[in-house]
């Protein structure tokens, strides 16, 4: 396959489990402890995305002095969720299972004020463009060295798939609590989705009509870049919860684990067909 049919492709699986996490609020409840396994599942596919895929192929692409980028890409997420305090999975009220709200989970309010549906949409979207220009940079570094999909594209895929049903969840249950029609809510949800092809499209807007050195710099600069982005989402996610699941240590930690490893497995992948 071409790399426009894949991204393609893969950009319709994204939009359509985006869809269906939106659909989650309206159909069930979601218990805060299965919630925090998938989070962290989620989580160890990201951090392994970036270490062994993203953060090699920027270096081999460019130079060492391109990971520097992703402390930039990390910064600029973390100070986006700092001031729009978007990157929430988890209604404030949820209970642990020994029956405490331990810290609240909704750190907006915890603060004072309560996380806005429209903030939060707004920075979702910002880190949604990212993770699309994230697939589209580890596809294009893919078809420049192998001419085909490679692990690492494979690999940035199932992290952003299987992360994007919790933003979704995020978006429609902060607007079904403020009240918003459901019908609104699944319009924004949709906006919001679509958001990971349009990111796609903007990487190669930008790099269209370069030279193939200065495409292949600016591919390495944008993986770097998603990396760090990438490892504060994951760290986000798993940092919060770690004092407050005792009980849980061994099955968080082993979701955790299980993510992480399928990754590295995913870059045997890469291993086998450089040997080839």
């Amino acid at each position: 396959m071409t790399m426009p049919v894949v991204l393609t492709l893969f950009c319709t699986l994204i939009v359509g489990v985006s869809l269906l996490g939106g659909v989650t609020p309206l159909a069930l409840v979601f218990n805060h402890t299965r919630l925090q396994v998938y989070l962290s599942f989620s989580a160890g596919t990201m951090l392994g995305a970036a270490f062994f895929h993203m953060l090699p192929e920027a270096v081999e692409l460019g130079s060492p002095g391109t990971v520097r980028w992703a402390a930039v890409g990390l910064l600029s997420l973390f100070f986006l969720e700092r001031f729009f305090s978007f990157h929430h999975h988890e209604s404030s009220g949820t209970k642990a299972p020994d029956g405490h709200d331990h810290h609240g989970h909704d750190h907006g309010e915890s603060s004072g004020h309560a996380l806005s549906w429209g903030t939060a949409a707004f920075g979702l979207a910002v880190h949604s463009l990212v993770g699309g220009v994230a697939l589209a940079s580890a596809a294009a570094a893919d078809f420049s060295e192998h001419k085909s999909l490679g692990a690492m594209g494979l690999g940035v895929f199932l992290a952003t798939f299987l992360h994007k049903p919790a933003d979704a969840l995020t978006i429609v249950t902060l607007m079904l609590r403020s009240g918003v029609s459901s019908r609104l809510a699944h319009l924004v949800n949709l906006g919001f989705a679509l958001m990971i092809p349009m990111g796609a499209a903007l990487f190669f807007v930008g790099v269209g009509n370069l030279p193939p050195q200065s495409t292949s710099t600016l591919t390495a600069v944008a993986l770097s870049f998603s990396a760090g982005t990438f490892l504060c989402i994951a760290l986000s996610d798993v940092l919060p919860e770690l004092q407050f699941h005792s009980h849980d240590r061994f099955k968080l930690s082993a979701a955790l684990l299980a993510g992480f490893f399928l990754m590295v497995g995913t870059s045997g992948i890469e291993l086998m067909e450089a040997a080839l």
